[in-house]
């Protein structure tokens, strides 16, 4: 069994390094860097222009400006970002959008012996975006998504559904107050670490701001209206919270904000939680090549009969050495109160939103789950020690190799929000370790492309019996028309 396993985990790291020396001289042979050919650079990747809970209230306007294209800024590969639309196909309407193909397989998730039970699937989707500007102070933008998953392997028969949903479609008002936006409609909320929000919710929003101070005020639901078109009788879109949500955030420096936010969330359907979560968000630039980010946050209120009290928080450093290929070096603490007694009427649990995507870059150019691209924990009873290296051949071209380490605060037969199909024995706090690769290119303008390796390795907190991990690899493309 020892030597089944390891040659196991030598195919898995064998294919790792394959994969690296392949996208290396793709990278640096195959395509010039776009930036340096003909000393001309080219466009950058579009990006979303979101309101970032983490970076301020800027609501979004996704077109043409009297028929001119917004300025590109080069951003991190997000494959949440809404598609920018700038092609004039009329009269003050704008349309763009994009398609993408996703690819991923996860290996033995119920970390037994036989690790070529898997779960694959691709997914190509298409997503169009239309955006209509009658005058400066009026935006409708509409962007559906069309998604058609096939699975090619899989544990336990499940049904393949096409969606048709409706992503995103909202008003903005502008421009009537120098500063202020109005936004009403389903739209996207994130923070910058997409540590509270990585959701599309239905909503009518508040933002405001004055050189460096901004504001955002906000009122939400998931799934107020219908978002699956093809939905079909008898089944229901996911409901939750109510959510009111307040943000103000002060820039400072060159790179540098903090903010302070507050979320009352009110369960009036599925129960009686009311939860309160306040905090502080801080990231940027200690030095012109160290980075930082600060999360911490507090969660009150009352969830049945109990009275909510949790803590967390999130802190680490990037050190990018000015070398070539731009070597970078982190260290990350993120640690989740739980629960050291369950029996009485206090849960010490700290809880997430339930909106949270935990994904950042490093010094990258593509996002990923910063607690674990296999695990995928929630910051809930849980301490995650987190190192990282990266290097980058080409000034969009990025490699990162990232570590984590994982102890439960108190034992616990669960780990929130876990992607794993098995759960620990409640014996041991050492729930593992994890490895994942993540590479991301975006030198090819309008081309978008992220491939993700990742090994979780169980510890002591499951049976003993248990040796193998738990594999993912994942390939995402996606191509933007704007």
């Amino acid at each position: 069994m020892k030597s089944l396993r390891h040659k196991r985990i030598g195919t898995i790291c064998a294919l790792a390094l394959f994969t690296v020396a392949c996208l290396i001289w793709l990278a640096t042979s195959a395509w010039a860097d776009p930036e340096t050919t003909n000393g001309t650079a080219a466009p950058a990747s579009p990006s979303s222009t979101d309101m970032p809970a983490g970076n301020g209230p800027v609501l979004p306007t996704y077109s043409a400006t009297n028929g001119q294209p917004p300025p590109q800024v080069a951003e991190p590969f997000d494959q949440n970002a809404p598609p920018r639309a700038t092609i004039p196909i009329g009269r003050n309407l704008f349309v763009g959008g994009y398609v993408s193909l996703e690819g991923d397989t996860n290996r033995n998730y119920r970390l037994g012996s036989t690790l070529g039970e898997a779960d694959s699937k691709l997914t190509p989707v298409f997503a169009p975006a239309f955006s209509y500007e009658p005058n400066q102070y009026l935006q409708l933008y509409v962007n559906p998504k069309l998604e058609i998953p096939v699975r090619v392997e899989e544990i336990d028969d499940q049904s393949q559904t096409t969606e048709l949903n409706m992503n995103l479609a909202f008003l903005t008002v502008k421009n009537v107050v120098p500063g202020a936006k109005l936004q009403l409609g389903r739209q996207r909320f994130i923070d910058s670490r997409r540590w509270l929000f990585n959701e599309n919710m239905d909503a009518i929003r508040l933002g405001y701001q004055y050189e460096r101070f901004s504001l955002e005020l906000s009122v939400s639901q998931l799934n107020l209206v219908q978002r699956n078109l093809l939905r079909r009788e008898g089944e229901e879109d996911e409901e939750g919270f109510v959510n009111y949500y307040a943000y103000a955030d002060y820039k400072f420096g060159k790179k540098n904000h903090i903010g302070l936010f507050a979320l009352y969330q009110d369960q009036q359907r599925l129960g009686t939680a009311q939860p309160i979560t306040f905090g502080l968000q801080s990231g940027g630039r200690l030095f012109d090549n160290l980075k930082y980010w600060l999360q911490t946050a507090a969660v009150r209120g009352s969830d049945g009969g109990q009275r909510i009290r949790g803590e967390a928080i999130d802190v680490g450093l990037t050190q990018v050495f000015d070398r070539k290929w731009e070597p970078s070096l982190t260290i990350g603490y993120a640690y989740g109160t739980g629960d050291s007694n369950p029996n009485d009427n206090v849960d010490s649990q700290f809880r997430q939103t339930g909106f949270q995507g935990n994904s950042d870059k490093l010094n990258g150019v593509a996002r990923f789950k910063y607690y674990g691209e296999v695990l995928d924990p929630r910051l809930t009873n849980l301490m995650v020690f987190t190192g990282g290296v990266g290097i980058k051949p080409l000034s969009k071209t990025s490699f990162d190799l990232v570590y984590h380490y994982y102890l439960q605060d108190h034992v616990s037969k669960r780990i929130g929000g876990s992607d794993l199909d098995t759960d620990p024995t409640g014996l041991s706090k050492h729930i593992g370790s994890e490895v994942d690769l993540v590479v991301g290119y975006q030198g090819i303008p309008h081309l978008q492309t992220k491939f993700i390796l990742g090994y979780f390795f169980p510890g002591k907190a499951f049976t003993e019996s248990w040796h193998d991990g738990a594999f993912l690899a994942s390939v995402l493309l996606r191509y933007n028309f704007y």
